[in-house]
């Protein structure tokens, strides 16, 4: 009697530890939160809207093009020295998360950031993310809500990658990884809201998402130009957002059938984060949104525009 109390104690607590296993698989949050369940909320440029997004019958839809420009001098690439794992990061990482073809900026987001109703969402709902040299790619995408992101590994590290509400602060999903080559489907982005990616093994490595809740949104091309199209008669506010840089919004008037044009010029310099619902004046300058996203990691600033030395973060290479 008192062996078999003993088997059924050792297959109960294995059962209660695989139950709190952190890396048993990918997941998103949901119900009460703990005070280490995520970090400080800070100002975000998506917020989670009260008012649905609606599908329609759009006849006769506009369309916006347009440019997204670099005003000032561009921030200079930082040189990261990898404190762990060296054998598969190297000594050093020089970041490219910026893509520039003159002014123009490749890889921004532009939204618009007030519609309700219009198109429907394409079939087509997967996207990707991947581990790769101890780095994100990409650096920036935006994702429908409801899709599903596959974030992959190509690193022969281990990898565990936190997906954070910069809103909220709370932890909006976690992908662990055992090895390189894995795929884990991630689910559950079912709101409106900018998210920061994060690595608990490699602090420097950060992505960015705009989690959208409609289908008017657009990916500028090496370029720096981006086209929406279907859109309902009306006026609209517009933002360009590129994590490196910063943001900028424009009120566009979409007539049915035309096609209008929105030229975006973001300044790199740090100000308070203007509400969603204020428009940037050509007075008015732009924020990028690189804070720290939890206790430990370092920040990624960018340097001052008359700089010339590149960033460095992390320790100097071994001699």
């Amino acid at each position: 009697m008192l062996r078999r109390f003993f088997g059924f104690s050792i297959i109960l607590a294995g059962a209660l530890g695989c139950s709190r296993d952190d890396t048993a698989s990918a997941r998103t949050r949901d119900g009460a939160r703990s005070p280490d369940d995520g970090v400080a909320p800070r100002p975000s440029l998506i917020a989670a809207v009260n008012q649905p997004y609606k599908v329609i019958a759009v006849t006769s839809g506009g369309a916006i093009t347009g440019t997204v420009d670099i005003e000032g001098s561009a921030p200079l690439a930082a040189i990261i020295r990898p404190t762990a794992d060296q054998n598969v990061c190297g000594n050093s990482i020089v970041e490219k998360n910026l893509a520039l073809a003159g002014t123009r900026i490749g890889g921004a987001i532009v939204w618009l950031t007030d519609i309700r109703s219009g198109k429907a969402f394409p079939l087509e709902r997967r996207f990707e993310l991947a581990n790769s040299n101890c780095m994100f790619d990409p650096y920036i995408q935006a994702i429908s809500t409801g899709g599903t992101l596959n974030v992959s590994n190509d690193d022969r590290v281990l990898h565990t990658n936190r997906f954070i509400n910069v809103g909220t602060g709370e932890i909006a999903g976690i992908a662990p990884f055992n090895d390189d080559g894995e795929v884990v489907p991630l689910d559950g982005f079912k709101e409106a809201a900018q998210i920061e990616v994060v690595s608990d093994r490699h602090p420097w490595a950060h992505a960015w998402i705009a989690v959208l809740d409609h289908p008017y949104y657009a990916e500028t091309a090496s370029n720096g130009t981006f086209t929406i199209d279907g859109i309902p008669a009306g006026k609209y506010l517009v933002r360009a957002w590129h994590p490196a840089v910063g943001f900028a919004d424009d009120s566009v008037t979409v007539l049915a059938g035309q096609q209008v044009s929105a030229a975006f010029r973001i300044r790199p310099r740090p100000t308070p984060v203007l509400p969603s619902s204020q428009p940037v004046t050509d007075n008015q300058a732009v924020v990028p949104v690189l804070g720290p996203a939890a206790s430990g990691t370092p920040a990624v600033s960018p340097p001052p525009a008359s700089s010339s030395t590149p960033r460095t973060i992390g320790p100097p290479p071994p001699q």
